[in-house]
């Protein structure tokens, strides 16, 4: 791109006034090189000039570095940080033709190197109106390694309850935070286990739309401080090795303004995300290595038990739920406990060929449980895996704890062979022994970690390795399994992982501001199972979870065997799944569009969803539940889908209140009044 060069004039001239760039959406405001060119204020200029960010003039980060010696990468006192209020020579700016502009400093200092970085942060204007951010770091150090940036910076995005924050989270993709208050903590998002890179603020119809649009998905993580600090932390590829480390995070963060609600946010999202590699196989209607049976199965349990009592489970789920087909994640399968021995799951329990086979027989689907990530450090073969787990910057492996019973795991390194082997054959033999399915834990839930192994084969530290590595392992576990029509599937909303997974289980707890961003990006593109609730709920609190979710698009379940034994929860899930299997071309392969407006006042329901046990817990009384979620829902409810077949658009009604009630909706200038039955369904179109 031609750049103008406005040398020292500029220079001088931004010592004394803030330097701002723009184009027809967004007025871009930063400090004077006094204050290291931070950002000052955002403001959407789609919508009345809205402004955003609430930056100081003076003291506010734009870029932050941490450098490593080589000799001992990972300790702090062999490291240095620069910012950009760090001393420099010289501190310039460059206009681009586009308006866009490159911020630069020269001549900053390392210990014992004096003027041996420079750094450049850009921001260039893309022809949709959105900015595009970047940055490039010069380092001529012989001892010191670039190994983390944290870039860009933005301060105080929005005064504390001015804004709503669609903020990420695991499974559902993002939570509405309203009037989202300053404190708590800060609120970390990591790739590869939370779905979006992608944060959206929201006032009064204006939004600004931050997003790292990285289709390498190289490791990274977003963070939200509790003033509303954002920022993007990312660790290089060779981290901390001089001459060697990457000179920048090599990917761009998108700021964009739009108008309207998170529905905006999700569009512009979509956009972006169905050019990636993940979404490239296209929809699931049209794929020929897509298993249609995961996507159909409208009900899901969860189990922790051995083969008689899951084959006298599915039969009674078979009786109870006629006319249609159900799936069991079923844990205990292996010869040992859950969460010890991993990957070490065979022999399996005596009568598990047996079980699978009666599942199928019946058209029930038992899922076996394994993890894509861990290895048990306990076992006797550790000590030959150890080489190969994620390693930290000391060199040694990277371990973790899940409860004070759990022996520790060592989660492994997927760019390797030794992982690769290991994964792909304990998925063959459960697939050899008659499962139609196989779920591996943890890989799209847990974050992508940062690996500093010299001999894997990967860059040290950062880069897109992660996801290449499972890209390629993963896609030989699909190829197996698609060939004979069964699934493979993950747990949480690692979006970068669909063309190789096929569906993603969603099991935290459901809060009432929970949006389903996940399905309006990609639904349509995979399967979202499982709508996790306490069968000991009241009814009306039960019904309402799960409402909400069908007309997401979500297979509902997850539920623990008791609910067989409650008949009004029962009829409640018969009901539901009905309506499902009786919209397949929408729920399970159409695409969601967004909500209606109801013209009349939407009442309100209150709800009390109680907190969950560990699923071998619920045998105990006295074993204490999770946070009980009590709050508020709307009443009425209603999403527009479009179906995969026909491309027909239909508004799904639900009447959660007690009551009949005549509504009238409008969806893009179509305007409907229908009566809406008391706990009642509703299709009707509206193209």
């Amino acid at each position: 791109m031609k750049s103008v060069v406005l040398g020292s004039l500029l220079s001088l001239a931004c010592a004394a006034f803030a330097l701002t760039l723009e184009n027809p959406s967004l007025r871009l405001v930063f400090a004077e090189a006094e204050g290291g060119y931070a950002v000052e204020r955002i403001e959407n200029r789609l919508a009345g000039g809205t402004d955003f960010v609430n930056g100081p003039a003076k003291g506010a980060s734009f870029w932050e570095l941490a450098f490593w010696n080589e000799g001992a990468p990972g300790d702090a006192k062999a490291g240095a940080r620069l910012t950009n209020l760090s001393p420099c020579r010289v501190k310039s700016v460059e206009r681009h033709a586009d308006g866009g502009a490159t911020f630069i400093w020269r001549g900053l200092d390392l210990p014992g190197e004096k003027g041996a970085v420079t750094v450049r942060a850009t921001v260039r204007f893309a022809v949709d109106g959105a900015s595009r951010w970047s940055l490039e770091v010069q380092n001529a150090s012989t001892v010191f390694g670039l190994a983390e940036t944290k870039y860009p910076y933005f301060s105080h995005v929005s005064k504390s309850g001015e804004a709503d924050v669609l903020q990420p989270r695991p499974d559902t993709g993002a939570r509405l935070v309203r009037n989202r208050p300053w404190g708590g903590r800060w609120a970390m998002a990591g790739c590869g286990g939370y779905m979006p890179m992608m944060i959206a603020f929201l006032k009064d119809g204006a939004g600004l739309y931050v997003a790292a649009h990285d289709p390498e998905a190289r490791i990274k993580t977003q963070g939200l401080s509790p003033e509303h600090d954002l920022t993007y932390i990312t660790p290089v590829e060779n981290a901390g090795i001089p001459g060697k480390a990457a000179e920048g995070p090599r990917y761009e963060v998108t700021v964009a303004a739009f108008k309207g609600d998170w529905w905006a946010a999700a569009r512009k999202y979509r956009a972006w995300a169905l050019t990636t590699k993940w979404a490239s196989k296209g929809r699931i209607l049209d794929r020929a290595d897509y298993p249609r049976r995961l996507a159909e199965i409208p009900l899901w349990l969860n189990i922790h038990a051995y083969p008689d009592e899951v084959s006298n489970t599915m039969s009674r789920v078979h009786a109870l739920f006629p006319g249609f087909d159900a799936g069991i994640h079923w844990h205990l399968w292996q010869h040992s406990p859950h969460d010890v021995n991993y990957p070490e799951y065979f022999p399996e329990q005596k009568g598990t060929r047996a079980c699978l086979a009666f599942c199928r027989s019946i058209g029930a689907e038992a899922m076996p449980y394994t993890n894509g990530r861990l290895w048990s450090v306990p076992l006797m073969s550790y000590p030959y895996a150890k080489p190969y787990a994620i390693a930290k910057p000391d060199g040694g492996p990277r371990i973790e704890k899940y409860g004070p019973v759990t022996p520790p795991l060592s989660p492994m390194c997927p760019y390797t062979d030794k992982w690769d082997e290991t994964l792909n054959d304990f998925s063959r033999r459960v697939l050899e022994l008659g499962a139609g399915s196989v779920f591996l834990d943890q890989i799209g839930a847990c974050a992508a970690s940062p690996c500093y192994a010299k001999d894997h084969g990967h860059p040290v530290g950062g880069g897109a390795w992660y996801f290449e590595g499972y890209q390629r392992l993963l896609a030989k576990t699909h190829a197996v399994y698609s060939a004979t029509n069964a699934f493979v599937t993950t747990e949480g909303s690692g979006e970068q992982w669909m063309n190789v997974v096929d569906g993603y289980l969603n099991v935290t707890q459901r809060q009432p501001d929970d949006v389903p961003f996940f399905h309006a990006v990609y639904s349509g593109y995979t399967t979202y199972f499982c709508s996790p609730e306490n069968h000991e709920d009241d009814d009306a609190s039960f019904r309402a979870a799960q409402t909400r979710e069908l007309l997401w698009g979500q297979s509902l379940g997850w539920f623990h065997p008791l609910i067989l034994d409650k008949p009004s929860k029962c009829a409640i899930v018969r009901e539901l799944c009905e309506f499902r299997q009786a919209h397949l071309d929408c729920f399970a392969y159409g695409t969601l569009l967004g909500e209606v407006a109801f013209e009349q006042p939407v009442p309100e329901i209150p709800l009390t969803w109680l907190g969950r046990k560990p699923f071998w817990a619920w045998r105990l009384p006295d074993y204490p539940l999770s946070a009980t979620i009590t709050g508020k829902m709307p009443g009425l409810l209603g999403y527009v889908w479009e179906s995969a077949k026909d491309g027909r658009k239909t508004a799904f009604l639900a009447n959660l209140t007690d009551a009949p009630r005549t509504v009238s909706f409008a969806w893009q200038g179509v305007r409907k009044t229908v009566d809406l039955p008391a706990r009642g369904l509703l299709p009707t179109e509206v193209r």
